[in-house]
């Protein structure tokens, strides 16, 4: 094996990322997803998206130069060396594992397994630990329903557009509400429940998470020897896990400073 390629693999990170929400109507937030990788990642690293990369998707638009820039974007990092995997949030819980083969990323489940330097680590979007909201795990629920799905994607794309703008629209009224009491889920007992159960059945003692918009880690967070480690949502700040041979790490950066 030549040395430099010894070098790259032994030096390999992955980087966790989530909550980018990119959108046509925020550019600066797509010039930061692209500098993240031309900043951050080099050879044999690895990115993953952990959902709501997208701030609605329902489908790939080939005509979309939104979606050409995000799909140029990331092949330009694999064409580096870089492999990046997509996590489904909810609001790009639609993407499928062609749809993500298109944008040059590898569609994962919903419960990721990652080994780290501190223990095995549990990747999920976040939105599985919102048991305390009744109205949104039904959402969830018809979501994940194969026929929903379907007749949902039969519908012309501009149908589907005009529809999922519609209940965009709707949620960022309640969105403002929501922020205020994202901190409060968090220490939810039925959010610590949850946790405590996946990491149990999952072997895990660390949690990975976006979904809540709150950054920060949290010792025993469910339970003893247990981590939680949170992501927030990109806007004038971003964050990200980095994980090595040496440390598992937990980041927030300025936005504009960096990019």
């Amino acid at each position: 094996m030549p040395p430099f390629i010894f070098l790259g693999i032994l030096l390999m990170a992955t980087y966790i990322i989530a909550d980018l929400h990119l959108s046509e109507s925020k550019p600066i937030l797509t010039n930061a997803f692209a500098n993240f990788y031309d900043n951050n990642l080099y050879l044999n690293d690895k990115l993953i998206i952990a959902g709501d990369m997208f701030d609605f998707f329902v489908g790939v638009d080939r005509n979309s130069r939104f979606q050409q820039r995000i799909r140029q974007i990331i092949l330009k990092a694999k064409a580096r060396g870089i492999q990046t995997l997509f996590q489904c949030g909810n609001r790009d819980f639609l993407m499928d594992k062609d749809m993500a083969e298109y944008f040059g990323m590898k569609l994962i489940g919903d419960f990721y397994i990652i080994p780290t330097p501190d223990g095995q680590a549990l990747l999920i979007h976040g939105d599985q630990l919102c048991l305390h909201d009744r109205s949104y795990q039904k959402f969830r629920s018809m979501s994940k329903n194969k026929l929903i799905r379907f007749v949902f994607m039969a519908l012309p794309l501009s149908w589907r557009k005009k529809i999922a703008l519609k209940i965009r629209r709707k949620s960022q009224k309640q969105e403002i509400l929501r922020e205020k009491e994202r901190d409060n889920s968090l220490n939810d007992p039925k959010v610590k429940e949850a946790g405590a159960h996946f990491l149990a059945t999952t072997g895990s003692k660390i949690l990975i998470h976006g979904h809540f918009h709150v950054f920060g880690g949290q010792n025993d967070a469910f339970g003893e020897g247990t981590y939680r480690l949170g992501l927030g949502m990109w806007k004038s700040q971003y964050s990200y896990v980095k994980i090595d041979r040496g440390e598992i790490k937990l980041v927030q950066r300025q936005m504009e400073k960096n990019f």
